[in-house]
């Protein structure tokens, strides 16, 4: 498959960030393999840097040695120079720590480093990071990744014209049906980077919609079950089939919501025998934390300022992540059916 250049929109902000004259280390949180490390290390550190200095401790958890004697930004950055033979130039390279959650003590050296080191560029991503106990609080930058935006999508289309016609909100028949298109297959695709790249790989040109479509499939059914995992490897105290009979069960929930019967999320049949939203609270609070559900407070009454001021704790939706791995979860991969319809619709139009 060709490869693609699967731009973000965030990058504005990391080049903010990049330009001040003294800055705080950058911590970029987000559910996992929605592209946080592509992002700084591709889109951003090979860009705009000479180079970029790289310490997976998912991948090498031996990295954690590095700061084990203490936090001193001077002798961790001593320990990495020797340890990875470079010599890193603070006006040009960029210092990435990827997966810091395995790390807490390279997330505490955090707070060291933007206190002595302000003229560093260093970047940490954290798939997990809102489950740690400790957080340098007011001593990062934080930003937070989500799956791709349907806008970046129209961008992996490559497609510069129709790119060009959603942000000017072009009122034609001619880039309406082409967005039309791409937002349908935007429902089915979701915004996995994997998902998004591989299906706009070769444009359709040498496989069928068939095969695509499985392809995608194969995709969400991978990245679910590395959610499932997560849930044994991370959950701690919670109860890990409990944190999964609670992200199994947004979809359905949402799935029922097609009319006005379901104005929130019911706790009663989630688990067994429990039934208030004390019984699950802990589960929904470790998915939110790992950003794979988002809560929505509905307000009943006339909106007024402040918002937060009238929602009610136990009363929320919950929304999944990413569309194209709940429709995955509901079963609803039906996009090759789907064209057969659409180009019948849009030669009727």
């Amino acid at each position: 498959m060709a490869s693609i250049t699967m731009d973000r929109l965030l990058i504005t902000q990391l080049l903010n960030w990049k330009n001040q004259p003294n800055r705080k280390p950058l911590l970029l949180d987000g559910a996992r393999q929605v592209g946080k490390s592509y992002l700084i290390e591709e889109c951003f550190g090979k860009v705009h840097f000479r180079r970029v200095v790289k310490l997976d401790f998912l991948a090498n958890p031996n990295l954690a040695g590095l700061f084990g004697a203490n936090l001193n930004p001077q002798d961790i950055l001593l320990n990495i120079e020797l340890e990875l033979g470079v010599d890193i130039n603070a006006n040009n390279d960029l210092l990435f720590f990827d997966e810091i959650g395995e790390c807490p003590a390279a997330l505490n050296s955090l707070k060291f480093f933007a206190e002595q080191r302000p003229d560093l560029y260093l970047c940490a991503s954290g798939s997990n990071v809102g489950l740690l106990n400790s957080f340098p609080v007011g001593k990062v930058e934080a930003l937070e990744l989500f799956p791709m935006s349907f806008e970046e999508f129209v961008m992996a289309s490559g497609n510069e014209k129709i790119l060009a016609a959603f942000r000017q909100g072009l009122q034609i028949q001619a880039s309406h049906n082409k967005l039309w298109a791409l937002l349908l297959d935007y429902y089915f695709v979701g915004g996995m980077p994997e998902a998004v790249e591989t299906w706009f790989a070769d444009g359709g040109k040498f496989s069928g919609i068939n095969e695509r479509c499985s392809r995608i499939q194969s995709i969400h059914r991978s990245l679910l079950s590395g959610y499932l995992r997560d849930f044994g490897k991370y959950g701690g105290k919670v109860n890990a089939q409990h944190i999964e009979r609670v992200f199994r069960n947004v979809p359905l929930q949402l799935s029922k919501n097609m009319d006005a019967s379901v104005k929130r999320y019911r706790f009663g049949g989630v688990i067994e025998r429990k039934r208030s939203y004390l019984d699950l609270s802990s589960p929904i609070e470790w998915l939110e934390k790992t950003k794979l559900v988002t809560r929505c407070y509905p307000i009943g009454c006339e909106p007024k300022s402040p918002l937060s001021a009238y929602r009610k704790e136990n009363l929320f939706k919950l929304f999944l992540f990413d569309i194209g791995v709940l429709g995955h979860m509901l079963d609803s991969n039906s996009r090759s059916v789907d064209y057969d319809e659409q180009n019948q619709g849009l030669q009727r139009h």
